[in-house]
């Protein structure tokens, strides 16, 4: 029996379009429709009529994808998330995922259990990401609704925050090569060009899960640096004790900064200057999503939201 994977493979568009067409949603280009409609034909493929009734009322359930592998995301995301949806009487389904194909298979799975609205923080969203689909900090596109953290201005901040303060090699680590990554990445640059400070790539390192053997690569390329932009509290924590392992004192030798600013930073020694990161304001805008999503309202775009500068302990003047 055919499925509307097949459907979407031989009519050469997202799965995300054959639901759209066979729900009678308006905004599928004519071509699109066309396709979808000769492709249902030659395989004599025949939507779920009942699934489809279900799917259009009101579960009261929102899905939530969360990253496996980034607890302090889970930390901050589900308190917020839980109070401000039962404020709206409404149940989280929260599901786990660490690449693109779990996104994937998680957002098809929600989609079969009649959730009204899936929220999917981070990663990289599949093609079956539509406009039922509420993204935070992931890659956007045309069909889901996208709110996020301007990691490009935080990371161009803490550089011109470093910079003023005397610092001109400056080391980043940044999580992988996610959206947010290289938007970190993007703004690191902008702001070393500005100062005319050259890019040093043997300073750029990437923890893909590892913070330890990051930090240990950077101490291990002989290019000193004064100061260290990291994406995690958690990765300034490790940072401050490796620094103390080979005897560089924070901050006298090595400014660290971070751009998260959780719980943890102020409990560091010395506490962790930070480009803050918005959670609680990134929440309350994904809420406004959801009543524009459950109420029919058209995607529209969201400028990013930007953090906001902490100055504590962990930067030294060089100057």
């Amino acid at each position: 029996m055919a499925t509307i994977t097949d459907v979407s493979k031989l009519a050469n568009v997202s799965k995300a379009t054959v639901s759209r067409v066979f729900s009678g949603s308006r905004g599928v280009k004519s071509a699109s429709r066309d396709a979808v409609l000769r492709a249902a034909e030659e395989l004599n493929y025949r939507p779920n009529v009942a699934a489809q009734a279900l799917a259009n009322q009101s579960s009261d359930y929102i899905g939530v994808i969360l990253s496996s592998t980034d607890a302090g995301q889970v930390s901050t995301y589900l308190p917020l998330l839980a109070k401000s949806l039962k404020e709206k009487g409404k149940h989280m389904l929260v599901h786990f995922a660490d690449n693109k194909d779990e996104y994937d298979r998680l957002i098809d799975e929600l989609k079969q259990r009649y959730c009204d609205v899936i929220i999917a923080i981070g990663g990289d969203l599949p093609e079956s990401a539509d406009e039922k689909v509420i993204a935070i900090d992931s890659r956007a596109n045309d069909d889901h609704r996208s709110i996020g953290y301007d990691f490009n201005f935080a990371c161009e901040s803490a550089c011109r925050f470093l910079t003023s303060k005397g610092h001109t090699s400056i080391a980043v680590v940044v999580d992988d090569d996610s959206y947010a990554s290289h938007q970190v990445l993007e703004g690191y640059k902008t702001a070393l060009q500005n100062s005319s400070i050259p890019v040093n790539r043997q300073l750029i390192v990437r923890a893909n899960n590892n913070s330890e053997q990051a930090i240990m690569t950077l101490l291990n390329s002989y290019h000193p640096f004064t100061a260290l932009i990291v994406m995690r509290d958690s990765q300034a924590a490790v940072a401050m004790r490796l620094f103390r392992d080979f005897n560089l004192a924070t901050p006298q030798e090595v400014s660290i900064m971070s751009l998260e600013d959780s719980p943890l930073a102020s409990q560091l020694s010395p506490s962790l200057s930070c480009i803050s990161y918005p959670s609680q304001q990134l929440v309350d805008v994904a809420m406004e999503q959801l009543d524009a999503c459950l109420e029919g309202r058209p995607v529209r775009e969201q400028p990013l939201i930007s953090g906001r500068l902490v100055s504590r302990d962990s930067v030294t003047n060089r100057r």
